[in-house]
């Protein structure tokens, strides 16, 4: 399968590209960028580069497209991609309201093609091996507790600018919400957020908190934004384990996480084998593709987009 990627960002380059050349199942890697004329670009992809979005999805030979643009072009090029018959894999967050991730799906449904968001971090092995310790211990997760924080970005970033669809709770959010769905299974019963600071020409929210309900009295707790020291990190609590995992939503692909697991009788580290979080969310959609069912890849974009809908909503944001 040949892949289109859309955007000349650092996730691309950094970690998509790498991870699609390592699959079997891919074949050339055609690159879209306003950048094309610098030459740049040509460094990591093996196939075409264009320097014209609508021209690559036209003269392409790609089944599969990857946006990777800011936040604000997604729902525009998404849709371009769509109506030209391809499969789509959007860059989270994957659009910026509920009422457009529906009209994408629904677009997605009638030209019968894969549309899914990249939130690839529970595609990683070790939130598997987290999964069965507590599967084996008979202690399903209660409480989870996660942070994600950095420092400040320069202030020409595009996450600065509410116009490009900026801010902690766009950019950071998605981590937050899909946490509950990959490790509770369902979506909230109740939502609480508060936003801690803003920044920016455009005064956006730069840090938040929030505390999430889901049913049997399990809960969701955390702190995200991108004004704070470094933190990457995810507790998972039950009645008879408790899971820690360092750099959990991007861990690197050559990192061979240690999962420091408490029990009653005390502290162990379990060793995981380094893995690409990418690579295996690419798996299943190339899977998925040749299956000819992406249910649900399509199922998690929506619940994903309506829990990121009520956190913002929690918080104040439209």
């Amino acid at each position: 399968m040949d892949v289109l990627i859309l955007g000349h960002s650092s996730i691309a380059r950094r970690r998509v590209a790498p991870a699609l050349r390592g699959l079997s199942s891919i074949g050339r890697i055609d690159l879209a960028t306003r950048k094309a004329a610098d030459g740049a670009a040509v460094e990591w992809t093996d196939g075409g580069v264009y320097g014209d979005y609508q021209t690559a999805l036209q003269k392409s030979s790609a089944e599969l497209v990857y946006v990777s643009l800011v936040n604000s072009e997604h729902a525009r090029w998404t849709e371009a991609a769509l109506e030209a018959g391809h499969h789509v894999v959007v860059d989270k967050p994957a659009f910026l309201d509920m009422r457009t991730t529906e009209r994408m799906l629904g677009l997605a449904a009638s030209k019968n093609v894969c549309l899914a968001e990249a939130t690839v971090w529970g595609y990683h092995p070790q939130i598997q091996c987290a999964q069965e310790l507590l599967s084996e211990a008979g202690s399903p997760a209660a409480r989870v507790v996660v942070e994600f924080c950095f420092p400040a970005l320069d202030a020409s970033n595009f996450r600065y600018h509410a116009s490009l669809g900026g801010g902690a709770l766009w950019d950071v959010g998605p981590y937050a919400m899909t946490s509950g769905r990959v490790l509770f299974g369902e979506e909230p019963t109740d939502v609480a957020c508060r936003i801690l600071t803003r920044d920016g020409p455009d005064q956006v929210d730069t840090a938040f908190s929030f505390l999430v309900e889901y049913s049997g009295g399990r809960s969701l707790i955390g702190h995200f934004g991108f004004n704070s020291i470094y933190r990457n990190r995810m507790d998972i609590l039950s009645p008879k384990l408790g899971i820690e995992i360092d750099r959990v939503f991007t861990t690197p692909p050559d990192v061979a996480n240690e999962l420091r697991i408490t029990r009653p009788e005390g502290t162990s580290m379990h060793p995981t084998e380094p893995a690409d979080a990418f690579a295996a969310f690419f798996r299943c959609v190339c899977s998925s593709i040749e299956k000819r069912d992406w249910t649900q890849l399509a199922a998690d974009m929506e619940s994903d987009a309506r829990a990121l809908d009520r956190l913002r909503r929690a918080a104040g944001v439209k």
